[in-house]
C-alpha cells in the first residue's frame, strides 16, 4: 500500500475542508440596498392644455426602488395625474395655470421630489424673427457664408451655424420692443456631437451691459442629429436683450447649432 499517497490525499482533503470552513466564517450577509433619495430630472414642466406627457423619477442610488411612492399635485384643476406601475406618472393638462407636482415615498423617511408644472392655453409664440442676432464668434467665412451665424435663426432645421469654439462664447438677440420670454428651443447640428452645447446660461438685459441670469443648464445632451429640445423657465420681466452663453461644448474645438428660437406665452 502506498502510504505516502494516502497521506498526501488526506492532507489535500483536510486543506479543502479548512478552506471551506474559513470561507463560510468570512462570508457576510449584506442588507438589501434601499434608495435614500428620489429625483425628478425635469423640474420645470410646460404643457399646452390637452397635452399629455409621462414623467419618470430616478433614485439614489440608481437601483430599482424598494419603497412605495405616490404622486401628488397641489392644484388638480390644472392637470390630471395617473401613477403607473413603474412609478412613472402620466400628466394630462386641463386648463391654464401653475401648480406643483410631487412624488413622495409612503414610509417614515418621506423621501420626496417636486417640479413646477405650468399649463398654457395654446402653443408658445415664436418671436425669434423680431430680434437682431449678434455673436461673439463668427464663422470663418463671415456671416454670409454657408454656415454663418444667420443660419442659427433662419427657421431651417437643415442649415446650421458653425464657428470656432473659444471663451467667451455667446449669441444675443436684441429686440426693439422688449418681450417677456419664457421658452427657448435648441436644435443640434447635423453631425459631430462633440460640437454640441453641453453647459449654458440664458441671460437678459435692458442695457446690454448688466445681465440677469434667467436659466442655467449643465450636462445636457442631444440624443440625435437635428434634434430639437425645448426648455422653459420662469420670467415675468420684459427685456430687450436675451443671450445664450455656452460655457462648455462636448469637447470639440468647433461649435455648431442648427437653430436657436425664443418664445413668449400666449395672452
Amino acid at each position: 500500500m502506498n502510504f505516502k499517497r494516502i497521506l498526501t490525499l488526506k492532507t489535500v482533503f483536510l486543506a479543502v475542508v479548512a478552506l471551506a470552513l474559513t470561507a463560510c466564517e468570512g462570508r457576510r450577509d449584506f442588507p438589501d440596498l434601499v434608495e435614500n433619495g428620489v429625483l425628478i430630472e425635469k423640474t420645470d414642466i410646460l404643457l399646452v392644455s390637452g397635452e399629455t406627457t409621462d414623467i419618470e423619477p430616478t433614485y439614489e442610488p440608481n437601483i430599482f426602488p424598494t419603497r412605495d411612492y405616490a404622486w401628488e399635485i397641489d392644484d388638480p384643476s390644472v392637470a390630471d395625474v395617473v401613477m403607473n406601475e413603474d412609478n412613472s406618472v402620466t400628466i394630462t393638462a386641463k386648463q391654464a395655470g401653475e401648480t406643483i407636482l410631487r412624488i413622495v415615498s409612503q414610509d417614515g423617511d418621506a423621501l420626496s421630489a417636486e417640479a413646477k408644472l405650468k399649463v398654457i392655453s395654446s402653443e408658445p409664440i415664436d418671436v425669434t424673427s423680431k430680434g437682431t442676432l449678434s455673436v461673439s464668434q463668427e464663422n470663418g467665412g463671415g456671416p454670409n457664408a454657408g454656415e454663418g451665424s444667420p443660419k442659427l435663426v433662419d427657421g431651417d432645421l437643415n442649415s446650421k451655424y458653425l464657428s470656432e469654439y473659444k471663451q467667451p462664447f455667446w449669441m444675443t438677440l436684441e429686440f426693439e420692443e422688449a418681450p417677456v420670454i419664457n421658452v427657448y428651443r435648441l436644435t443640434s447640428g447635423n453631425d459631430a456631437p462633440g460640437r454640441d452645447p453641453r453647459d449654458w446660461q440664458i441671460l437678459a438685459s435692458n442695457d446690454g451691459e448688466n445681465w440677469e441670469l434667467l436659466d442655467e443648464r449643465n450636462g445636457e445632451t442631444f440624443s440625435g442629429r437635428n434634434q430639437t429640445r425645448e426648455f422653459y423657465f420662469s420670467n415675468t420681466t420684459e427685456y430687450k436683450y436675451y443671450r445664450l452663453d455656452v460655457t462648455s461644448n462636448n469637447g470639440s474645438s468647433l461649435f455648431q447649432m442648427s437653430e436657436w428660437s425664443v418664445y413668449v406665452f400666449p395672452e
